[in-house]
């Protein structure tokens, strides 16, 4: 009787307990899945319930066990799962990024198409490798990228791509899918090269012709592109338009110089060129110095203020150049850049505070570097090279991809045409 009776208040307790909550998988928190692909989800359930609810970005969608969720949009979406019975709720929270065809993988901007003087286009490589050329036209069908296209700038979720001879300036494009969203063609800056915006209203864009060097703004909302150089920036270099913090930080000439509310202020001044400012794992940006016959060049850490709070010295082979431009993944120690003048891809570590040649363009079969970025999920170094570039040849882009200890893990053949940018969808 007393066995009996024990069993039976520990079968009340079991039924009465509040139930509990668990992921399959510890990874199920945060789910990235295509667009248009179903996904079921299937949460461990312990104990009694009498009611289930899943609730999809604050609405219910059901009222079962498990979920099968799937979407035609791209986006970021919260699920709740939340069960009850006679104790109260227990709930469990999904978070489902849904991407498009686009939102992955790896996008390589070409420069011109196979003739080497029509249309630009960009390229998809796939986590598998397979290439897929001129995507922005299959997306748009009858739509083409103007020609001579240098940068696929990435902001709230849209691709921005320049044009160096138009006559559309400026192409946007939905980042999960390529579709073109609007262009400039209103432009009173001619060879337009690199861009950037840090709020999607105003931008700026700087050129190729060296006379009219500097930063043009750029209306957003008007869809115009100034004739008129912002005061203060005519030294501006010819590189990547860099961005700390959602504010513009740039070189110009020896300065590097914050664009703010509209106008140009001198953070700091240096005795050779600035060769870019790049971010490093630990949410420090560097700036890079080049180096002359009677100065080092130099890696300058800085601080939220953008401020030199260390500099590190290089040795006289290392000369950091202008036009190497300096490159992160942004997720680890390292920082790249091109010595133009042997062609050898050389990286910083600024945990060892030590300098190195990388890759030997000569030694790896690379005969005109026109790109290379660094993968910030796994710290890859892609190269494009353009062997045909002089020749006259067909003026394809082989891309070489490099592993941390400069090992070449692969080699894409033709993944586009004068690949002039690299882009690694986050």
């Amino acid at each position: 009787m007393f066995c009996l009776a024990i069993l039976a208040v520990s079968c009340k307790k079991e039924q009465t307990e509040i139930a509990k909550l668990a992921y399959q998988t510890a990874s199920d928190s945060l789910i990235t899945l295509k667009m248009d692909k179903e996904l079921t989800l299937a949460p461990q359930i312990t104990g009694k319930t009498n009611r289930y609810q899943w609730m999809e970005n604050g609405k219910e969608v059901a009222n079962t066990a498990t979920y099968t969720f799937k979407k035609a949009d791209p986006g970021v979406y919260n699920i709740e799962f939340t069960v009850e019975n006679d104790k109260g709720k227990t709930a469990l929270n999904y978070r489902v990024k849904v991407t498009g065809p686009y939102g992955d993988g790896v996008l390589l901007l070409s420069y011109t198409d196979q003739t080497g003087m029509g249309n630009s286009g960009i390229s998809h490589m796939d986590e598998d490798g397979t290439i897929q050329l001129n995507i922005f036209s299959r997306a748009n069908p009858g739509s083409f990228l103007s020609p001579e296209a240098n940068n696929l700038y990435h902001f709230n979720n849209q691709y921005y791509i320049t044009s160096s001879t138009g006559p559309n300036s400026l192409t946007v494009v939905d980042a999960q899918t390529m579709k073109l969203n609007y262009v400039i063609s209103q432009s009173g800056a001619s060879n337009v090269t690199y861009f950037a915006t840090t709020d999607g209203k105003t931008g700026y864009v700087n050129v190729t012709n060296r006379r009219k060097s500097g930063l043009y703004p750029v209306d957003l909302t008007n869809k115009t592109i100034s004739s008129t150089i912002l005061e203060g920036s005519k030294d501006v270099t010819l590189i990547p338009i860099n961005t700390v913090n959602q504010t513009i930080v740039t070189a110009a000439g020896k300065q590097l110089i914050k664009v703010e509310n509209g106008k140009v202020i001198v953070l700091n001044s240096y005795k050779e060129n600035v060769s870019g400012i790049v971010k490093s794992s630990d949410n420090s940006y560097w700036l890079g110095v080049q180096g002359s016959a009677t100065n080092k060049a130099k890696f300058v850490k800085l601080d939220k203020s953008n401020k030199g709070i260390d500099s590190v010295e290089l040795a006289a082979n290392f000369k950091v150049p202008a036009n190497g431009v300096l490159t992160s993944g942004g997720k680890d120690e390292y920082l790249y850049w091109q010595e133009t003048s042997t062609g050898v891809i050389c990286r910083f570590n600024t945990l060892t505070k030590k300098a190195e040649e990388f890759v030997d363009h000569a030694d790896a079969g690379i005969i005109f570097a026109t790109c290379w970025k660094v993968n910030p999920k796994n710290g890859d170094l892609y190269i494009a090279d353009s062997p045909e570039i002089f020749s006259g040849g067909e003026p394809f882009s082989n891309l070489y991809i490099f592993d941390k200890t400069g090992k070449l893990k692969k080699e894409v053949k033709k993944a586009g045409y004068q690949i002039s940018d690299i882009v690694f969808p986050q």
